[in-house]
């Protein structure tokens, strides 16, 4: 009797967890069909909204990229620093961008120096900074040539390689001089590079757009309203790549401005005591030379300017003096003599 009822009570346990089991795989698939629904609703949703983004026409687009362009602007800059940090430092270039030269450790410098030399003989430190040029693998830039009364001097605007910038320097140094001043600086173009590189990113991303809505415009006013947006932008894309192009330019060939000066005999005169007996005598006969020079050039130039009018006065005086003399002359024949 007794194991009768433990059999019963078994019995029912096992009733009951079936139950269990049924109402929890009921609820599971009820839970699985809402899940089912939730992710129709989603997907049907997501191509309502491709729907309407597909249904929009190319005359409404570029409204919309004339109100993001300018984030987009900023965020493609975000874009370019990342990268242009990654350039600088590592010295690789992203595709289709031309980067200048990699100089101390990295950074986009551009090398300008000053110089003032004073030489002995003026013509042979022209020929010296010629070859040195040549040899640099430069070029002269600009010349400028002065000679007054105490000096003569010439103003050299020189471009060298950056590479060689240093070993220039220290070649020209080697000229014969009797006196050298000589200053550098470096201006860091590195952040400035890569924001332009960011911008001409972003400037050719709207370019790109607009091409394709002109291939797809439809009417006459669109297409003239993207033609002239479009020339906006291109000429934007232009100034960005002309500055891009000259910062490069001067980070691969570095600036010096050389002036070399020869002192005249008038110049050592005003030396003083830094002068011997015998440069001030030397002086002051050259000053004297000079002199009479000046005086001999001034009376030759007066002769110059005269001398159009003297040659007229001998025309017209020659016929006046000679119809003078013979008429004088022909008087006195004719006077009677006075007893």
């Amino acid at each position: 009797m007794q194991r009768k009822r433990k059999w019963e009570g078994k019995k029912w346990i096992a009733v009951a967890l079936l139950a269990l089991a049924a109402l929890t795989a009921g609820c599971s698939g009820s839970g699985g069909s809402s899940a089912d629904r939730a992710s129709s609703g989603t997907a049907e949703m997501a191509s309502s909204e491709s729907a309407n983004v597909a249904m929009e026409t190319p005359a409404e687009a570029p409204m919309a990229d004339m109100m993001y362009s300018k984030a987009e602007e900023g965020a493609a800059a975000g874009e370019g620093a990342s990268s242009g940090d990654a350039v600088l430092a590592g010295g690789a270039a992203p595709s289709g961008t031309a980067v200048a030269p990699v100089a101390a450790q990295g950074r986009m410098l551009i090398y300008k120096a000053n110089v003032t030399m004073e030489v002995e003989s003026y013509a042979d430190t022209y020929t010296a900074v010629q070859n040195l040029i040549h040899l640099s693998g430069g070029y002269l830039l600009q010349f400028s040539e002065q000679a007054g009364g105490s000096e003569k001097s010439g103003l050299f605007t020189i471009k060298v390689p950056a590479a060689d910038f240093g070993g220039f320097m220290d070649r020209l140094e080697e000229i014969p001089n009797a006196g050298l001043n000589r200053s550098m600086n470096a201006q860091d173009v590195s952040e400035e590079f890569v924001d332009l590189e960011a911008r001409l990113k972003a400037k050719e991303l709207v370019e790109s757009r607009y091409l394709k809505y002109m291939e797809q415009a439809s009417r006459s006013e669109d297409l003239i309203r993207y033609t002239n947006e479009l020339a906006a932008i291109q000429e934007e894309i232009e100034r960005l790549k002309g500055r891009m192009r000259y910062l490069q330019q001067n980070v691969d060939f570095s600036t010096i401005e050389l002036r070399v000066y020869e002192r005249s005999g008038l110049g050592l005169a005003s030396q003083g005591g830094d002068a011997t007996l015998a440069e001030k005598m030397s002086a002051a006969l050259k000053s004297s030379l000079n002199a009479l020079v000046v005086v001999a050039e001034g009376v030759m130039i007066v002769v110059a300017g005269a001398l159009p009018v003297i040659v007229v006065a001998i025309l017209v005086g020659t016929p006046i003096y000679w119809f003078v003399r013979r008429r004088k002359a022909k008087n006195e024949k004719n006077r009677p003599l006075i007893p």
